[in-house]
């Protein structure tokens, strides 16, 4: 099955800490105890992250300059745009946002059941074998045909596939997209 996610209808939420807010792309399955979670932040100051214990945390900035993350009293390199980044939910996590306000790109899982990968592109064709495929676009609009179907994902909108298919995307030089894979640890073979 394969199913549309308008940007206008994801849910919004305050921080576990309060300190910022959250759009929600989705969460499998729909429980406070979620395997994943898929949202985008917003991040208008430098601050602690909200801590997930037994959580992996993946992130990546749509808007604003790069950021810096210090976890565990690690000051990382600047993460600029659309560079994936993984680190611990149970990291002691702290913000310092470069040029201003920013919006990023999160992947939250549980390692216990879920393995997921985080990848940015602009187009290509490939196939999805098995597990849960997310499109995320954070370009212009986007044009994506699975299995022959076609699909226009606007600014921000996604594409949940959870079906083995083929996509073929085509997309302008600005356009940038994440491909995020989750594959349940019961199903892997």
């Amino acid at each position: 099955m394969t199913v549309l996610l308008s940007y206008a209808d994801y849910a919004e939420m305050r921080w576990k800490n309060g300190q910022g807010v959250t759009r929600e792309v989705c969460r499998f399955p729909g429980s406070e105890a979620y395997d994943w979670r898929v949202s985008v932040a917003t991040i208008r100051e430098n601050g602690a992250f909200s801590r997930f214990s037994g959580y992996l945390r993946n992130i990546s900035v749509l808007e604003g300059d790069g950021m810096f993350l210090t976890l565990d009293g690690q000051r990382s390199a600047l993460i600029p745009p659309f560079q994936a980044t993984d680190f611990n939910g149970d990291s002691d996590a702290y913000c310092e946002v470069v040029g201003g306000p920013l919006l990023d790109f999160n992947v939250i899982y549980n390692p216990q059941t879920t393995q997921a990968a985080v990848r940015w592109a602009c187009d290509g064709e490939w196939a999805h074998p098995q597990g849960t495929l997310l499109l995320f676009n954070a370009g212009d609009a986007l044009d994506v045909a699975v299995n022959a179907q076609s699909f226009t994902l606007q600014h921000y909108d996604s594409l949940l596939i959870d079906a083995p298919a083929t996509l073929a995307v085509n997309a302008g030089a600005d356009t940038h997209f994440a491909c995020v894979t989750l594959l349940s640890r019961s199903s892997r073979r």
